[in-house]
């Protein structure tokens, strides 16, 4: 058994420990905040009996091997450093950092401690995300040529207020663009080789549309995201004999593949209603196993969406 203890009493870390009660061999013992007060309700709420007021309690806790991080993007990178240096495996949210050099630091630094360290990128797990992958290697549409991505929503500014705040690790790359970044050189097993970016800026400095062209190996794509736009949300893949579509590309439990006559020739529908158990049973066979990484999300997908986010925000200037 598995057990974990989450940083960050929200409601994203509700749905992970939803997730692993509904696994085999892992456990969610403990929940801690920076405020005891917080961490009381929401372990109160989930049925949890052990709750802290402060993240270095919860570390020194001998009966926790993981923890799940669930804090704003901005302390990501303290809270692994701080939970790898206390001896515990890590499974954080995206963007898992900040930076390459950030990425670069926290992936050594699990390598030495022999531990394990994975950004929770959920959607390269769900079943759909596998189907179409395996559609793409199998020929189904041929050569793949193209593909576009969307992502986007009008988020609301006090409920989502840190979306709009530099100092909070806002912006739409971080916080959205980081599942198109992770998932379309997946899709088709390509590395990134170029991007030329277009962004505008919210007042406050962050990203809030974004549009970035991709060179990859064998082909070229196309991804937009925004914050404060409606946006389809799809994936679509174009190869010389059909092309994949993917509904809803972060969360979705469909996939469409379609003829030169845009008929539909296959489909897929299926999957757990919440896809984070299949990341949450990823991250403990592989804890199990003694593994520092996991196949699916490994190192080196965190470090090439760090490495062009970095290269990205950089290239374009501050103001609109």
């Amino acid at each position: 058994m598995i057990r974990f203890g989450i940083l960050g009493a929200g409601d994203i870390a509700r749905k992970f420990l939803d997730a692993v009660r509904q696994t085999a061999d892992g456990e969610v013992i403990a929940v801690a905040s920076k405020s005891l007060e917080r961490a009381k309700a929401w372990a109160e709420q989930e049925g949890l009996d052990a709750y802290y007021g402060n993240y270095e309690e919860l570390l020194s806790d001998s009966r926790i091997d993981a923890i799940y991080i669930a804090t704003t993007t901005n302390a990501h990178y303290e809270n692994i450093l701080q939970c790898l240096r206390a001896g515990k495996h890590v499974v954080c949210e995206k963007s898992l950092v900040q930076s390459y050099e950030e990425a670069r630091e926290v992936c050594a630094l699990a390598r030495e401690k022999n531990l394990f360290l994975m950004e929770a990128m959920w959607s390269r797990f769900l079943p759909k995300t596998v189907t179409a992958r395996n559609w793409i290697a199998e020929g189904r549409i041929g050569k793949v040529n193209l593909m576009q991505a969307t992502i986007g929503w009008k988020a609301d500014k006090v409920y989502s207020k840190r979306l709009f705040l530099p100092e909070l690790g806002g912006g739409a790359l971080y916080d959205i663009g980081i599942y198109p970044l992770e998932l379309l050189p997946y899709l088709v097993n390509q590395n990134i080789l170029d991007i030329q970016p277009m962004m505008a800026r919210y007042p406050t400095g962050v990203d809030d549309i974004s549009s970035l062209n991709l060179r990859l190996e064998n082909c070229f794509a196309n991804i937009q995201c925004s914050f404060t736009t409606k946006l389809p949300e799809d994936v679509l893949i174009y190869g010389e004999e059909g092309y994949i579509r993917l509904p809803k590309i972060h969360y979705g439990n469909k996939a469409f593949l379609y003829d030169h006559g845009d008929e539909i020739i296959d489909s897929f529908e299926g999957g757990l209603e919440n896809g984070f158990v299949y990341e949450a049973e990823e991250v403990i066979r592989c804890i199990a196993k003694g593994e520092i990484e996991s196949s699916v999300c490994p190192h080196e997908m965190t470090l090439d969406a760090a490495k062009w986010i970095d290269r990205v925000l950089q290239s374009v200037p501050v103001s609109k």
